[in-house]
């Protein structure tokens, strides 16, 4: 399914290998290196564009972050294709060419730090931090030791555990991890500082939340010393900052952090940033920041499901020297969704008042029933309907229609998941609310949405759920 001739400037060049290079005109040689360098190309005879890589975790980060750029190549070169697949090929024989002798290490060093369980890297005596710098700048507890991994966050913490292995080889420049509250950002940033130290991956971390840098710049300001601001931060070799979100409408602060930014990558430095929401979805930010984060790894974190919250539940119980039964755990995970932090605010409030021992079923139905009466609904049936339909861009009215016209079946089935996962409703009520249709629909419409997040295949659908749960954990 070649059209009949690639585009002039790449003509020269296998199919792949012109792609190849105008990715890396597009992306900058650190970051083809880090992605592209081994992959292949295969064109099946229905036109799926198949790219060949060697793991799943770089299959997930590719799929998420580069497959606009990878259609974009395609089509400059004349690369006919109905759609673009990642396939995870360990036989396939990788292009053996040697790249450029002094990227041969910092290359080998890339692909080992992308393998999410990659072995920790032996610390050069010459860049053990004194005990000193070592104490109190990273909550302890905060840990990949600690971190619960399921499917909602198993793709941030991969690529956090890459940074603190090997900051500023990665290609990630920067990290950034966004999600709704309570969900474990803060945690992963704790844990690439707190690992980054232990393996001495770095000799100067910086971690500042977002109101931290705020007041020290005003301080700065105050204090009318003879430096930049920026210069504080000159030497830093690993910087995470928490929640750059509240840097929108500040525009002194966003040109401050971009002179930051730009000074740190340009000495290729490592940058981990946190935020609510996707980078480019970030409100009342300079252009060139937007740039700046899009052109690294954005990664999210999404609400966990019922067996990571069940999971998360037993770690902390543990954790405080208490064992908490399967079925306790599930009817806790049952009553907080939404968070993490939502767990082990009745994790503790259990703990605290009843402890977890003899009777601690009659304890957990109490505090459940709590739970249910005290959490006022703030999320309701109409408010998805009406979030999802936006998503989608068609009226909300449709989502209740007769009608099963498939630009109104994907937004109705999404929306009956959400209205199951985040309501109290039944799903008979869930059912009357999208048009009087059965509670088996609603069901079924639910199960295909979670088998299809579970298979992992459809990026474009997590990417939707995320946006939309990002509105929704905004709202809560």
């Amino acid at each position: 399914m070649f059209t009949s001739a690639l585009s002039s400037e790449y003509s020269a060049a296998s199919p792949w290998e012109a792609c190849q290079c105008y990715i890396r005109e597009k992306i900058g040689p650190d970051s083809f290196e880090t992605w592209f360098r081994r992959t292949g190309f295969e064109l099946s005879d229905s036109g799926t564009a198949r790219i060949l890589v060697p793991d799943r975790f770089k299959a997930d980060i590719m799929a998420a972050n580069h497959t606009a750029i990878i259609g974009e190549a395609l089509r400059e070169c004349g690369i006919d294709y109905t759609h673009i697949k990642f396939v995870v090929d360990k036989v396939w024989k990788y292009p053996e060419e040697a790249p450029a002798a002094d990227a041969g290490p910092r290359i080998a060093a890339a692909e080992e730090a992308i393998r999410p369980a990659a072995a920790t890297v032996k610390p050069d005596k010459r860049t053990v931090l004194p005990p000193a710098m070592k104490s109190g700048l990273f909550h302890p507890d905060f840990t990949f030791g600690s971190f619960v991994v399921g499917e909602s966050n198993r793709m941030a913490c991969g690529a956090a555990q890459a940074v603190a292995q090997t900051p500023g080889i990665t290609g990630y420049y920067p990290l950034v991890v966004y999600g709704g509250p309570g969900l474990g950002k803060t945690h992963l940033l704790h844990a690439i500082g707190n690992a980054a130290y232990e393996a001495g991956a770095a000799r100067n971390v910086m971690y500042m939340m977002s109101e931290e840098f705020l007041r020290e710049f005003h301080a700065f300001l105050s204090e009318k010393k003879s430096i930049s601001f920026h210069e504080k931060f000159k030497d830093v070799d690993l910087l995470l900052i928490d929640d750059i979100q509240f840097f929108s409408k500040k525009s002194g602060i966003q040109e401050q952090f971009l002179q930051i930014f730009n000074h740190l990558l340009l000495k290729k430095k490592q940058i981990v940033l946190s935020c609510d929401r996707r980078p480019e979805e970030l409100p009342d930010m300079k252009e060139h920041i937007i740039n700046r984060l899009k052109g690294g790894l954005s990664v999210d974190i999404r609400p966990p499901d019922l067996a990571t919250r069940m999971a998360i539940l037993q770690k902390k119980a543990e954790a405080a020297g208490q064992t908490l039964t399967e079925e306790s755990a599930r009817r806790i995970a049952g009553h907080a969704k939404r968070s993490v932090r939502e767990l082990e605010g009745m994790l503790n409030k259990l703990i605290a008042h009843n402890g977890i021992g003899i009777g601690a079923e009659e304890a957990v139905s109490k505090l459940c029933d709590e739970a249910a009466a005290d959490s006022p609904e703030r999320v309701s049936i109409k408010l998805i309907m009406r979030l999802t339909a936006g998503a989608f861009g068609v009226d909300a009215a449709q989502l209740s229609a007769k009608t099963r016209k498939k630009e109104a079946a994907l937004p109705r089935s999404i929306a009956m998941y959400l209205c199951k996962k985040w309501t109290k409703q039944s799903t008979i009520t869930i059912g009357e609310a999208f048009g009087g249709r059965t509670h088996s629909t609603v069901i079924h419409s639910a199960n295909k949405i979670e088998d299809d997040l579970a298979g992992g295949g459809d990026t474009g659908l997590r990417t939707v759920i995320t946006q939309i749960e990002t509105q929704l954990h905004n709202i809560c």
